[in-house]
């Protein structure tokens, strides 16, 4: 549904879901700077009907994300509910930079967001970087973490690992060999 919080007519609702999709093949293809003219073209609307469903980038990233959002939120609580934090917090790590590596430039994306308080992108975020100080208090509490880390710089070197590897084009042994040892100066 449209960001708006409004229903959309059946045909609204066709550009608003063109949009999106034509926005994800896009980001993958180009990455999250790619032209949202072109987005437009190929959603098969004008620009003035990308823009009306989606004022900023930043929205129609967040439209786009939608689902990733939704499956981490599901990786969060099964993580919770895990005996170990420590393993919970290395998974988390792993879950959360393969969301970052999405889409090349989403960690650039994101970490401009963060400072940006009118950005929904940043909200989005708002349940990641939550999910991120839960599982890290978890580890912390059990001696898995150092009690000195904070969620802000877990959240900023996970960004980081995740723009390394999509830079370098890591496999995801290499990644998880990365956040191996991101946590163990972490412990």
């Amino acid at each position: 549904m449209a960001t708006t919080g409004r229903r959309l007519r059946a045909d609204g609702q066709r550009s608003y879901d063109s949009i999106v999709q034509a926005a994800g093949a896009a980001f993958a293809e180009s990455g999250t700077h790619t032209s949202l003219d072109d987005i437009a073209v190929r959603a098969g609307v004008g620009n003035a009907t990308l823009y009306r469903h989606f004022p900023t980038r930043d929205s129609l990233l967040v439209a786009a994300l939608r689902q990733h959002l939704s499956d981490l939120d599901v990786i969060t609580s099964k993580l919770m509910k895990s005996a170990d934090p420590g393993a919970a917090l290395q998974k988390w790590f792993f879950h959360l930079a393969n969301h970052f590596r999405t889409w090349r430039g989403l960690p650039d994306s994101v970490a401009q967001a963060l400072r940006d308080d009118s950005s929904p992108l940043r909200y989005a975020c708002q349940p990641l970087q939550t999910s991120t100080e839960l599982l890290l208090h978890r580890a912390q509490q059990v001696g898995a973490a150092r009690a000195d880390v904070r969620p802000g710089d877990v959240f900023a070197v996970v960004s980081a690992l995740a723009w390394a590897a999509d830079t370098r084009n890591d496999s995801d042994a290499d990644l998880r060999r990365m956040i191996a040892l991101v946590l163990a100066g972490m412990r």
